[in-house]
């Protein structure tokens, strides 16, 4: 039986709900770690406080269900919103916060387990978790006990990417015609290049990736991207990780979809070189916000006029295929 279509209506459901009680909800562009959709506490804000949400679907017409979570989805900004349809068609709607899931049932993939059927959610225990008015107050008091957590997202245009690996190749070729150099994979790039140019500082810091490929494009060719994800640690001992969007869509759309939906709460560093960005850019540089753009410089193809600090593409992609500092 195909459960997608229940789950949708279950996801749309817990979405509305949220609404009316005025809290601000995204959907997440990468599903991570059981995150269907966040609640932010501003957006105006560069750096804001969120809860990840992950939203299930039960259907108690044919009698008993369970729910199953992953232990290590469980953080201190992780909550589950059940909504179960019972044999009345009556809808009702629970949110179970962290410590909830120490009353649950732990199996031996690790994962907590409650069972669930018409009787059990009569209980005052699931009373108890009735989505209402007082526990979405509890909920926005967990909101904004939530310790504000800094990432940097890197956005990068293959399309881009690929253009510079070739004007590197190019201009290096130049420099040091005997020199043979070699066919970096992604990480090496990434590496590199946040090595370069992340500036961004803080505890703990995550790093995430968001590689955007053209179907019509070939960076393959040049980089070697045969990974689906990945992750690494940086330079500074920051874990990295890498999602890898291949698309038939124009690029530049999907990266400032991206951008709108990552600018208020992490730190960006966006890879590219396409006028396409322009506008956006302006509209958040005269908003105070900071951006780390790496592109081309002055003399090797630039198209992108920017405010923000920048780096140029070059200088990385020279260490990725093989260069010492001294030869670049």
């Amino acid at each position: 039986m195909d459960t997608k279509p229940f789950q949708k209506q279950a996801e749309y459901y817990i979405f509305s709900e949220l609404l009316k009680y005025k809290f601000k909800v995204a959907e997440p562009f990468f599903d991570e770690e059981g995150t269907d959709l966040i609640i932010v506490q501003s957006i105006g804000l560069k750096s804001t406080k969120f809860l990840k949400v992950q939203c299930k679907g039960r259907n108690l017409i044919n009698g008993n269900s369970f729910v199953k979570i992953p232990k290590f989805y469980v953080k201190e900004n992780f909550v589950v919103f059940l909504y179960i349809t019972d044999k009345y068609k009556v809808d009702n709607l629970y949110l179970f916060f962290p410590e909830d899931f120490k009353e649950w049932k732990i199996n031996s993939k690790h994962e907590y387990i409650l069972a669930l059927n018409q009787k059990k959610i009569s209980t005052d225990y699931f009373i108890s978790k009735l989505f209402n008015q007082k526990t979405a107050e509890s909920l926005r008091g967990l909101l904004n006990k939530v310790e504000t957590k800094k990432y940097t997202s890197v956005l990068i245009d293959g399309i881009f990417l690929e253009k510079a690996m070739e004007k590197t190749l190019e201009i290096y070729s130049e420099i040091w015609p005997q020199k043979e150099f070699i066919k970096p994979d992604l990480i090496t790039v990434l590496k590199n290049i946040l090595n370069s140019y992340d500036r961004h500082t803080s505890e703990k810091k995550v790093v995430n990736c968001y590689v955007f490929l053209s179907e019509s494009f070939n960076l393959d060719h040049r980089i070697d991207c045969g990974l689906v994800s990945s992750n690494f640690t940086t330079k500074n001992g920051n874990e990295a990780k890498i999602f890898i969007n291949r698309t038939d869509e124009i690029i530049g759309f999907e990266i400032l979809e991206q951008l709108d939906r990552l600018i208020n709460n992490d730190n960006i560093v966006l890879v590219a070189n396409d006028r396409i960005y322009e506008d956006e850019l302006e509209k958040l540089s005269q908003k105070n916000i900071e951006i780390i753009v790496v592109k081309f410089d002055q003399h090797n193809g630039n198209d992108m006029f920017s405010k923000f600090r920048w780096g140029d593409i070059i200088y990385p992609l020279g260490f990725s295929i093989g260069l010492k500092p001294h030869e670049i």
